[in-house]
């Protein structure tokens, strides 16, 4: 039976890590869309909600049929919650996109791009976090998820001194990086509680 189980969590895995690999690639199309290039982040967002459907159908037999316990119970939960967390980073990397599409402005949108690389190192530590249970990467996660916060805030404040097309759809495009930072702290979280039992 242990045999059993651990080939159901090796397809957790490689679910998981295609899924991480699709993030990614979407994050990298977000930041492609300032130098004018329009994907279809769309495609990846749908990719991402099939796999996601895949391993809590997995996830979901695994916990029925073998009843895993400690670590391996963690990790089930954990990885469920994970993948719906890589899924809505993808729904928000499409609505940068749409948002770009719909507006059309040309901006320059400095503060959204430097938002953008803290989010994909944040997105990419978080991972790694999470496979390879690293704790202390968690700690970089949060903070620099409070950096995002602290920079989204920012944004707002802006609107109030000069409110214009242009900061006002940065700021639309902060908060959905803003968004995606905390469901990277997310995963974050949950590398710590498969480690330890206990969320950060």
């Amino acid at each position: 039976m242990r045999k059993l189980l651990d080939i159901g969590l090796k397809q957790v895995d490689k679910i998981l890590k295609e899924m991480s690999e699709t993030t990614i690639e979407g994050l990298n199309a977000v930041e492609d869309l300032w130098k004018g290039k329009i994907n279809s982040l769309e495609e990846k967002s749908s990719k991402l909600r099939l796999l996601r459907e895949e391993l809590l159908d997995i996830g979901t037999e695994l916990l029925i049929r073998y009843q895993p316990m400690a670590s391996d119970l963690r990790y089930i939960q954990a990885s469920i919650d994970v993948s719906y967390d890589l899924y809505r980073i993808s729904r928000y990397s499409m609505e940068i996109e749409r948002t770009l599409k719909i507006t059309g402005l040309d901006c320059e949108f400095e503060r959204a791009r430097e938002t953008l690389k803290i989010v994909k190192s944040m997105v990419g530590m978080a991972i790694d976090a999470f496979m390879y249970k690293n704790e202390i990467l968690v700690g970089e996660v949060i903070k620099m998820d409070n950096d995002v916060d602290k920079i989204y805030m920012e944004s707002l404040e802006r609107l109030n001194q000069e409110t214009t097309k242009c900061t006002a759809v940065e700021a639309l495009i902060i908060r959905h990086l803003e968004r995606m930072s905390d469901h990277a702290r997310n995963i974050g979280s949950e590398a710590a509680y498969v480690k330890s039992g206990k969320r950060i």
